[in-house]
């Protein structure tokens, strides 16, 4: 037992969670394989079945509400996994924290940046700890990036390439992210965990952002019906999925998931990707130059052919190389043209390339050690607000300064 911020913390932690979707099985994942570290008390989901269906999946027995109030009176949980959709992190994350809950949140911290403030004035005033879940600060080859970077290794750096190129983002277009209301578009509910690399990376704030993007490919096709389901072109479409199918040891949750949603009104998960409703785009890039004079471009494209994220950094004395699929770093002497390798692809086992389990410890390590959080409401805010700069610059086609 320890003492952190005024709070009493016994281990195994009680831990809750809020949004009963694909996120929160991540973390579910975790704790029935790290029992040491914490026990899942509660889930909330104002869909109570979708609660069921994952205790079930996975063998536990957790207390199950339909609403945030009822899940922190009746239960006595230490921390909240904060999992809803992007537009409803606010509430659980003022409830939790107004009552001294450590608080874990999903990227991004919320839609806009009056919600972000919100949080902040809460988290302020609470001893729990906040902590945003910026999963890509916690994968080894980019940690090793910045630690490279940090070291001097490449002096004094001058731009930054990153990208990411998503075949499985494909599916946001039959899912809430396709629509600004709920995610922000995909300058935010996507871009947002790049925006922090690259703010991570630099060691500095944003001055302006450029940012173009368009809808190329899902766009509206008459010989395609509605939902998967009942569209004649299922035998031939690439992008055909059968929510149906409940047994299939990956998919099977989270169909399951989606049936249970369309049963209470929700929108089906096999939603044709050309002809569901949407108004963000399917590929975009952005310029950002930094306070300290680096300049970095950004590429989101969710029509590859791989799902993979690179990046290369070039300074005066070196440049860099990495590629998060193959888990690989080549670091090249700019006069002597050595170069070296680093292999991290040992390393990367687990959920998002075993990001979440590091972030997760890091988070637990943050309350028993009452250390200062990787990220938290401060690098939560300013990658919300570089994600709705370049979604304004795409919008007026102008160059975007960012205050602060």
């Amino acid at each position: 037992m320890s003492t952190i911020s005024g709070n009493t913390v016994k281990y195994p932690l009680k831990i809750g969670i809020i949004g009963m979707g694909r996120r929160a099985t991540s973390f579910v994942t975790y704790f029935s394989q790290n029992s040491t570290d914490g026990s899942v008390e509660a889930f909330c989901d104002s869909i109570p079945e979708k609660a069921e269906a994952i205790a079930e999946h996975y063998g536990i027995n957790p207390r199950i509400y339909s609403n945030i109030d009822d899940m922190l009176r009746m239960s006595s949980i230490d921390v909240l996994f904060v999992t809803t959709p992007d537009y409803d992190h606010v509430e659980p994350c003022l409830a939790a924290l107004e009552k001294n809950i450590h608080v874990f949140c999903e990227k991004p911290m919320a839609t806009t940046l009056e919600d972000c403030d919100k949080i902040i004035k809460a988290a302020q005033k609470s001893s729990g700890v906040f902590y945003l879940g910026f999963n890509l600060r916690h994968n080894i080859v980019y940690e090793t990036i910045h630690e490279i970077i940090s070291s001097n290794r490449l002096g004094k750096v001058t731009t930054i390439e990153t990208n990411e190129y998503y075949y499985g983002g494909k599916t946001y277009f039959r899912r809430w992210n396709r629509f600004r209301r709920y995610g922000g578009g995909l300058w935010l509910t996507k871009a947002c965990h790049d925006f922090d690399l690259l703010n991570f990376m630099t060691n500095s704030k944003p001055k302006t952002v450029y940012a173009v993007g368009s809808l190329s490919h899902y766009r509206p096709k008459s010989q395609a019906a509605k939902q998967c389901r009942h569209c004649s072109l299922q035998f031939e479409c690439p992008d055909y999925v059968d929510i149906m199918n409940v047994e299939d040891p990956e998919s099977g949750i989270f169909n399951r998931l989606s049936l249970i949603g369309e049963q209470h009104g929700q929108e089906p998960g096999d939603l044709c990707l050309f002809n569901s409703e949407k108004d963000t785009f399917d590929n975009g890039m952005a310029i950002v130059t930094y306070k300290n004079s680096i300049r970095a471009s950004y590429t989101l494209n969710v029509l590859g052919s791989r799902n993979t994220r690179q990046m290369r950094v070039v300074g005066t004395d070196g440049s860099l190389e990495a590629d998060i699929e193959e888990g690989i770093i080549t670091v090249v002497e700019r006069h002597t043209n050595r170069q070296y390798r680093y292999d991290m692809h040992s390393l990367m086992a687990g959920s998002h390339s075993g990001a979440d389990s590091r972030m997760v410890k890091d988070f637990l390590l943050t309350i028993r050690k009452g250390k200062k959080p990787k990220t938290s409401w401060k690098e939560g805010r300013l990658a919300v607000q570089l994600s709705l700069s370049a979604r304004e610059s795409m919008d007026t086609g102008k160059v975007i300064s960012i205050k602060g």
